[in-house]
Parts: C-alpha cells; sequence; structure tokens
C-alpha cells in the first residue's frame, strides 16, 4: 500500500466501491485474483492490480484506476502471464 492512506472510513468506504465496481466487470468469472491495490492521493484513486482469465484460456495481469470522486472504475492495460507468475499470483493474491 502506498503511504498516502486515506482515514480508515474513507479507506473502507472506497475500498467497497471499487471491489464492487470490479465485481460488475467480472459477474460471472469464477477466477480473479487481486495481487495489488495502492492508494493515491493525487486524485484521489485506488490503482489495482489484478489476475483474470481471458476469453480464450489466456491468463492476464490487468491493471484499473478506481477514481474515487466519480465513482468511477478506469481500465489501464493488460499484459499476459506466465505459469510461473500465474501460481505466484494465486498464491499470494486474495480473491475478488
Amino acid at each position: 500500500m502506498s503511504a498516502d492512506m486515506p482515514s480508515l472510513e474513507t479507506d473502507r468506504a472506497s475500498r467497497l466501491a471499487c471491489e464492487q465496481r470490479l465485481r460488475t466487470v467480472f459477474a460471472g468469472a469464477g477466477h480473479v485474483w487481486i495481487t495489488d491495490e495502492q492508494f493515491d492521493s493525487n486524485g484521489p484513486v485506488w490503482r489495482v492490480t489484478l489476475v483474470c482469465q481471458g476469453e480464450a484460456g489466456t491468463w492476464w495481469r490487468r491493471r484499473y484506476r478506481y477514481d474515487i470522486p466519480s465513482d468511477t472504475l478506469h481500465f489501464a492495460g493488460q499484459t499476459p502471464l506466465s505459469d510461473t507468475e500465474l501460481r505466484a499470483a494465486r498464491t499470494s493474491g486474495r480473491k475478488l
């Protein structure tokens, strides 16, 4: 997590809202792991990295930015994962 953390109440509410938006995007997807989340007070936004399976069975690391004031989730790119990276993400990440 970033050193610029929001207050506990703001943290909880904004993280829940971010996760709700992500659940909407990944509705029906059974295997999604959050591997990194950082609060950025310049916005303020949550930056989230997760691992999910794409349409053709390829596993991807995807990045999202959740803009707290506008309650908007933005896609910020993706990269494919190797089998080793997938195993590490499943071990260290937390399920969405």
